[in-house]
């Protein structure tokens, strides 16, 4: 029976897990759940400073900055999960990383409702008027969320209208925040890149005020898959094993959609385009690429490095 303490370090926080939690203590009552809840970014410094000590290693790490976690993959951190599951293509990576949720990322709209969810849709929305967004804008803040980070790189590659949507936002002097929450309670007329489950509960509780509704939009949103691995030290790697086995089972990936995300072995209820965990993932970790993308941003938002702004 598997037993003792395991530790998951967890970008989704607890409350909206607390259906995945109780049917894996059901199923494992000797298993104690450390469960620990960072923002990606600090949460990633966590995990690689306790890499960095030399110890046993937290159990599982779950995370929606997918690069952050598939750069430790591929270099050589995760060990073979061991679980059998019936998922669907490309949410297995070689036996070493599962997607376990493909969760997409809107703009949240107040007032007038228009196209928004591509970057020439907003660059289009926001050049009609201006004076009706400037300060009143939110985006993430890509040196703090990792999540935002990828979703711009994303947007850096597929979305034609990137550059001048980019600057559409810039020159609104938009405030940048470094999680989900922080993006929808700031209640402007704009955010973007506001991760699915937190933008639908914002729309059905008008949270933050205004009435904020999920933009309509001619392209499909992006989407980043929620990563699970076991590192190579972890302390009790058959409890990770079984969690990971729990959170892909119907019951878990169940689990999962009541606590608001969107299961990978569910059809998402609306239109999605899902950044693919396939052989050409690696082109999201180029150095070059991200520093250009970094560069590019600060350069846009008046950031210097080091993080004071102009």
């Amino acid at each position: 029976m598997t037993a003792g303490r395991l530790t998951i370090l967890s970008a989704a926080e607890r409350p909206y897990c607390a259906a995945l939690l109780a049917g894996f203590a059901a199923r494992h009552p000797g298993v104690e759940v450390d469960f620990v809840f960072g923002i990606s970014t600090a949460l990633h410094q966590r995990y690689l400073a306790a890499h960095a000590a030399g110890g046993a290693m937290p159990d599982l790490y779950w995370s929606s900055a997918m690069d952050q976690l598939m750069g430790l993959v591929l270099e050589g951190h995760a060990e073979p999960h061991g679980v059998a599951h019936a998922l669907p293509p490309g949410c297995d990576w070689r036996g070493l990383a599962l997607a376990t949720t493909r969760e997409p990322v809107f703009t949240l709209l107040r007032g007038p409702v228009a196209p928004a969810g591509s970057f020439g849709e907003i660059a289009a929305l926001i050049g009609a008027d201006p004076a009706r967004f400037a300060g009143r804008v939110a985006m993430p803040d890509i040196e703090a969320n990792g999540l935002g980070f990828l979703a711009l790189l994303d947007a850096s590659l597929r979305d034609p209208g990137f550059e001048a949507g980019l600057d559409a936002l810039a020159a609104c002097t938009p405030f940048l925040g470094g999680s989900a929450p922080s993006l929808v309670n700031h209640g402007g007329q704009l955010a973007v890149h506001v991760l699915g489950a937190y933008a639908l509960r914002a729309e059905a509780a008008g949270q933050g005020g205004g009435n904020p509704v999920i933009a309509p939009s001619a392209a499909p949103a992006p989407a980043v898959a929620r990563l699970a691995f076991i590192p190579k030290r972890a302390a009790n790697p058959a409890a990770a094993s079984a969690f990971l086995a729990h959170l892909v089972s119907p019951e878990g990936q169940a689990a999962l959609a009541e606590g608001g995300f969107w299961p990978v072995t569910q059809p998402p209820p609306r239109p999605i385009a899902p950044i693919a965990l396939d052989e050409d993932f690696p082109r999201l970790l180029d150095p070059a690429r991200r520093a250009a993308l970094l560069a590019r941003w600060r350069d846009a938002v008046g950031r210097q490095p080091g993080g004071t702004t102009a």
